[in-house]
């Protein structure tokens, strides 16, 4: 293998990949991107049979395509890992991004393939610092790879005429969705019926958010969702404690973000905290008064240029390879 390897990422999360292989090329990286799914769902005629048996060749056909042209591949979640299980057979770094090594390593089924995907990795890497513990049960010597944040996507900070919170993340435990929710009463009682609370209709707990006076939006299209963003005068994080791709988003466009952070996570985080609901609630009515002044005061577009820089994540990641040879 040359010390620049042909690199093939195959799929993506949160546009991980595709972000990386956008500024890996840039920068004369040989790096290709891969995230064509395979064909699914049942089909019931001879007919359809035939149309999906064909479709499933042409992407074996491409598939195997790719990864002959490649020296090394780059599998991003490790529910993925099936990828890589038939020829042809390539070396791979496998990428875990959250539920996969968080939570579906853990159940009996599907644990046996994430620890293939471990041990025969040339290297292991996770997105996100609470990742680390579980990364590390499977293969102990797993990296952290900050989440690259493509700043040249992201809208113009426009807030809406009325004062609008946003909950970026969805109503699901993992996201810590029974302290939103407590979240949610918090924040009506600290900000007053004038403050709009806008979140996704997205996850099991969006009923109760509904109830409980959130306006709930349907999950949209990337460059929907940005703007969404764009639109929030403070945009509320998920309660697990992590700054996941919305997060990071919200923060490249300027608006404040509130919530609770793990504690040694991150190193001067940009963010508005609390130690409860309460706390965070009157960070945020705080912050309502001048989100302006509160977002410069931040600087969070700073903090994401030296941690999240895909740049910097790029330069980094090559060296992974290159040991990886």
């Amino acid at each position: 293998m040359t010390a620049e390897p042909r690199v093939l990422h195959i799929y993506d999360a949160a546009d991980v990949g595709a972000t990386l292989v956008k500024y890996g090329r840039r920068e004369g990286k040989p790096w290709r991107h891969f995230n064509v799914l395979p064909p699914e769902g049942t089909a019931l005629s001879a007919a359809a049979r035939a149309r999906k048996l064909a479709a499933g060749s042409l992407w074996q056909a491409r598939r195997a395509a790719a990864i002959l042209r490649s020296d090394l591949l780059h599998v991003h979640s490790g529910s993925r890992i099936g990828v890589v299980r038939s020829r042809p057979v390539k070396p791979f770094l496998l990428h875990f991004h959250g539920t996969d090594i968080r939570s579906q390593y853990y159940e009996p089924a599907r644990r046996p393939a994430l620890q293939w995907g471990a041990d025969h990795a040339v290297k292991v890497l996770y997105s996100t610092p609470d990742l680390r513990e579980h990364a590390e049960a499977a293969r102990a010597d797993a990296a952290y790879l900050p989440n690259p944040v493509d700043l040249e996507e992201l809208p113009e900070w426009r807030p809406a005429a009325r004062p609008r919170l946003v909950f970026a993340s969805r109503w699901h435990s993992s996201k810590g969705g029974r302290q939103q929710l407590e979240l949610v009463r918090a924040l009506r009682a600290a900000v007053g019926p004038g403050v709009e609370l806008q979140g996704l209709d997205w996850g099991d707990g969006a009923p109760q958010a509904a109830e409980l006076g959130v306006v709930l939006v349907p999950k949209m299209a990337k460059p929907e969702y940005l703007r969404w963003l764009a639109s929030a005068h403070l945009v509320i994080g998920q309660s697990a404690g992590i700054l996941a791709m919305s997060e990071l988003q919200a923060i490249g466009i300027g608006v404040p973000v509130v919530m609770p952070l793990g504690e040694g996570y991150y190193q001067s985080p940009p963010v508005l905290q609390g130690d409860s609901a309460e706390a965070l609630a009157a960070a945020a009515a705080a912050a309502l008064a001048d989100p302006s002044g509160t977002s410069a005061a931040l600087g969070a577009r700073r903090w994401l240029q030296e941690h999240h820089n895909p740049v910097r994540l790029v330069g980094r990641l090559a060296g992974i390879y290159a040991g990886a040879g």
